[in-house]
């Protein structure tokens, strides 16, 4: 055989194992359906653009703010013109699969690679085992919480992978930094990291922690040149996406920006911005296993990329809870933990795969650790077809169709019923929701309102405001939030029996269709029922008088 012929039969062995291998673990992982959660704020510009088969997106308000993430929308676009929606859950198991193959090369390194050859049976059955969904869903019907997503998630709800296609999974590529650093990789290691902050702003600060943590080895390894080599490499990367940010979505000015900066602090995202609310029992152990994984890392240099990003993140974080400063929250210096955390996890796994005695390497202990990994797999395929996680609320699904089938040639702005949690009294600690039933989600004061987030998406046709997706710029932060307060306004108005009045507002926002609960009491003859069926019901608004007062107008333009 040629040296070309073993090569291309290598390369081809080395394709079959990822695609196999990217799609066992995807099974077990699991993904949640389209449109869930955060998809249904980083969908909307690439659904926006992608033409009249996803509906009239571009004539929402929020669609027409500023993008965070014009890469990812543009992805998203060409996949909405181009190819099918099953691509977005292709892409993220492409992305999994990346995950896991880094992993797997963190485990060769910290074990030793004629352990790895010996132990890696063992060591993906305890790795799948720690994300797959299964052991999630049996946590909290059993223990009343999802403890595993713990070993995989960081702090403040923050995290690299999840059930969905979004921007921040390509926080994924800071894991392969990792692993391309510990196994020697440097300047490979820096471009990714330096990547992952390109394709989502938000890991700029980490993606610095982690580089800092890699110039930190190379110096303690003597070796300046590569220090400085990787350090520029990054910063080459990296550099205009932190101007072009600063430029897109610096502060319009300082009273502007630390106005829109406490809303999202204090109203819209607490949960992840403010450390009294996050840090828990349950944080705490997050962070002592990393202190854990620090010690028993090894090469060294893995050491250093996790102590020294654990450090900066630590006196970042107890600076912003000395000063109480909203910017330096919004930078959230306690994210790096999202890529430490499930590094931390497979240090911690390889050391104890590596320390088990000598049964380990029999052929039973194989047998037990493939049916592990197969029952993972099975529990993972049998949550999905069965659709117990991930759980909106089905009832909805007859009025998403019928706005989907009546949108027409578009013109059309639905103004839905609005819950606002009080997330700054409700947080203690992390949580994941994915697992938890739908009743249970509604009740839950600490979850975003799941019912009608994907009302968008799905639908195609705009909506005056919602709860759950929100912009980026300081003004449009501003704006949102007076949308939001004249949507409360509005339904208590309602509730006392201003309706006329409210609707002649309504009217002057272009506003053309009202969702009620069932049942509610919204006779007027500005208004024909067009929707009766299951909890919500329809109206449209009719027109107005020719000719609405010049203070109502104002005043509803104001507002």
């Amino acid at each position: 055989m040629t040296r070309f012929a073993e090569v291309a039969r290598r390369s081809a062995r080395s394709f079959l194992l990822f695609v196999v291998g990217t799609a066992a673990f995807a099974a077990a992982y699991c993904q949640a359906p389209l449109y869930y959660s955060n998809q249904n704020q980083y969908f909307l510009h690439g659904l926006a653009a992608a033409g009249p088969e996803y509906g009239y997106l571009h004539e929402d308000w929020l669609a027409g703010t500023r993008d965070p993430t014009p890469l990812f929308s543009a992805l998203v676009a060409f996949t909405a013109r181009h190819l099918h929606p099953w691509g977005f859950h292709v892409y993220q198991a492409l992305l999994l699969g990346i995950y896991g193959v880094a992993m797997l090369g963190l485990f060769d390194a910290v074990a030793g690679r004629e352990t790895a050859r010996r132990r890696w049976p063992l060591f993906l059955a305890l790795f799948v085992a720690a994300h797959a969904a299964l052991p999630r869903w049996c946590s909290y019907r059993w223990l009343g919480a999802d403890y595993p997503w713990f070993l995989q998630a960081g702090l403040a709800g923050q995290y690299v992978l999840g059930p969905m296609f979004q921007p921040s999974v390509f926080g994924v590529l800071l894991v392969v930094a990792v692993a391309l650093f510990a196994r020697g990789r440097t300047y490979p290691a820096a471009f990714c990291a330096a990547l992952a902050a390109v394709l989502h702003f938000t890991y700029l600060l980490s993606a610095g922690m982690i580089v800092l943590g890699m110039i930190a080895a190379l110096l303690a390894e003597r070796r300046p040149y590569h220090a400085l080599g990787a350090g520029a490499l990054a910063l080459a990367l990296a550099l205009p996406v932190a101007a072009g940010v600063l430029l897109y979505f610096g502060p319009t000015s300082p009273v502007t920006s630390a106005e829109a900066n406490a809303i999202l602090v204090n109203f819209r995202i607490p949960h992840h911005a403010r450390p009294d609310l996050w840090l828990d029992a349950v944080a705490v152990a997050q962070v002592a296993w990393v202190v854990l994984a620090a010690v028993l890392a090894r090469p060294a240099r893995l050491r250093y990329l996790l102590a020294v990003p654990a450090l900066l993140a630590l006196l970042l974080t107890l600076a912003q809870v000395a000063t109480h400063s909203d910017t330096l929250a919004l930078l959230f210096p306690w994210r790096v933990s999202s890529v430490l955390v499930p590094v931390a996890t497979t240090v911690v796994l390889s050391r104890l795969a590596a320390a088990l005695p000598p049964f380990a390497d029999t052929p039973p202990a194989r047998v037990v650790s493939a049916a592990a990994v197969a029952v993972c797999v099975a529990g993972g395929v049998w949550i999905s077809v069965r659709g117990v996680g991930f759980r909106s609320s089905d009832e909805e699904l007859p009025l998403l169709n019928y706005a989907r089938e009546h949108r027409g040639d578009g013109g059309k702005l639905y103004f839905l019923p609005v819950h606002v949690p009080d997330l700054a009294a409700t947080t203690h600690g992390s949580l994941s929701s994915d697992f938890k039933p739908l009743a249970d989600k509604q009740r839950d004061g600490r979850v975003i309102p799941v019912d009608l987030q994907r009302f968008r998406l799905y639908t195609g046709v705009a909506i005056f405001v919602d709860f759950k997706s929100i912009p980026y710029k300081d003004t449009e932060v501003l704006q949102w939030h007076a949308r939001l307060r004249l949507a409360r306004e509005w339904q208590d108005r309602i509730q006392a029996g201003e309706l006329h009045a409210v609707l002649a507002e309504m009217r002057l926002l272009r506003i053309t269709h009202l969702v009620v609960s069932a049942g509610s009491d919204v006779a007027d003859d500005g208004l024909e029922k067009v929707y009766g069926e299951g909890p919500y019901w329809v109206y449209r608004l009719g027109p107005g008088p020719d000719h609405e007062p010049a203070r109502l107008r104002r005043g509803a333009e104001k507002r």
